[in-house]
């Protein structure tokens, strides 16, 4: 396992059902001085999820009380349904001192990249990674496997994965998704190539 050395900001980005938080949580837990971002969410709770711990749920109105406040990096609107946001807090308070990783969407992304032309401590440690799937036919296979879900939010997210895939290439670094064991082992050898860069 690399030693730590300057904290870095590792996005994860790719279509629902790849197994993004499944990295986030892995690297948060086996390596030491990383931390997961808290994004924020107007929708509602999972089964087993936790407010503030898996995400900051958030009702509309108070999503719209903190986008009016200026509080979020960054923020979109997510399968035409649900908003979310990552604070500004969440990150520019953490990234000095700790390594950070966060699940966001390709929209999201894009306004990491932007808000990092203004911001040089997000310049500086920004780095993207893109997950992709095996196949559509794998990610339709994994989204029907995570619990019940509607045609029309089946046919909804399969849409959106053409278009989040459309934009891998954009992206720093690309994990083509395997088993679960390969694919950390992936991002881990990502974070390092990082990792030098900054050193």
């Amino acid at each position: 396992m690399p030693a730590q050395s300057k904290p870095v900001l590792i996005i994860l980005a790719g279509p629902a059902g790849v197994g993004k938080s499944t990295l986030c949580d892995r690297l948060v837990n086996e390596v030491p001085g990383f931390e997961r971002v808290i994004t924020a969410t107007t929708r509602p709770p999972r089964i087993g999820e936790i407010n503030g711990r898996d995400y900051h749920f958030l009702s509309e109105a108070q999503f719209d009380e903190k986008l009016a406040a200026g509080a979020f990096l960054e923020w979109a609107c997510v399968h035409r349904k649900y908003r979310y946001g990552t604070l500004k807090s969440a990150v520019l308070d953490r990234l000095p001192h700790v390594s950070l990783i966060a699940n966001v969407d390709v929209q999201g992304v894009r306004s990491f990249r932007a808000a990092a032309q203004d911001i040089p401590l997000l310049r500086e440690k920004l780095v993207t990674v893109f997950v992709a799937p095996d196949s559509l036919d794998v990610l339709r296979d994994r989204l029907q496997g995570r619990g019940p879900v509607s045609d029309e939010e089946l046919t909804r997210r399969m849409q959106s994965a053409e278009f989040e895939l459309a934009e891998r290439n954009s992206y720093d670094y690309v994990i083509h998704s395997a088993s679960k064991e390969q694919d950390f082992r992936a991002l881990l050898a990502y974070w390092e190539q990082a990792r030098q860069k900054l050193a």
